[in-house]
């Protein structure tokens, strides 16, 4: 027995799908604007995941090579940015731009070396991207914060970028200045390690 013809005009039945109800309300004047590093959930012993600025969900602070040198620091100042990364004209990562690099000590040394200061651009100020440093994503993603500083301070390295090796990806940005700031505390990256700092550094968190 044969099955009856398709029909390529009949239609299924639409699903009536029940809409939620929201109530929009009134902002009080007691709703204030909170930031990261009000809260205190979260210590040295903390999985190192919570304090990167993964790109995967967050996108990106950028700057273009053709920025002025003031104008990038105009911004970073105002975002309160530890770190940008610098694209070509292209959308090419080419680069890693801190505080440190627009402070007006790095400035004099380049009109120093014969640049003028006016025509100084992200691109003449930045972190080359073959001399950044990176971690992998896969590794950083089983450690806790406490560790990843430790590797951090034995290379002088107050930002570093986090790479997905498997998918070649940027994946985010670890600043430890950020995470001082989440563990209101002060991190010093630049002292290379005493062996009080690494026993302290190792202590249980109380």
């Amino acid at each position: 027995m044969r099955g009856q013809p398709l029909d390529a005009t009949r239609r299924e039945p639409e699903r009536v799908i029940a809409m939620k109800n929201f109530d929009f309300l009134q902002l009080q004047d007691l709703d204030r604007l909170v930031f990261p590093e009000e809260f205190h959930d979260l210590t040295l012993d903390s999985p190192a995941l919570s304090f990167i600025s993964d790109f995967k969900h967050h996108h990106p602070s950028v700057l273009t090579t053709s920025v002025t040198a003031l104008n990038a620091a105009k911004v970073m100042r105002a975002g309160h940015l530890s770190a940008v990364l610098v694209l070509d004209r292209e959308g090419t990562f080419t680069g890693l731009l801190t505080p440190d690099d627009v402070s007006r000590q790095r400035i004099v040394q380049l009109v120093a070396a014969g640049l003028p200061r006016h025509e100084l651009t992200a691109g003449d100020l930045m972190r080359p991207r073959s001399e950044l440093k990176m971690l992998s994503y896969q590794q950083v993603a089983n450690s806790r914060i406490r560790d990843v500083l430790g590797a951090m301070r034995r290379e002088r390295q107050r930002v570093c970028l986090i790479v997905d090796q498997d998918n070649h990806h940027v994946r985010g940005l670890l600043s430890a200045d950020e995470v001082g700031e989440r563990l209101q505390a002060r991190i010093d990256i630049e002292q290379a390690p005493s062996f009080t700092d690494l026993i302290e550094t190792m202590a249980p968190v109380h």
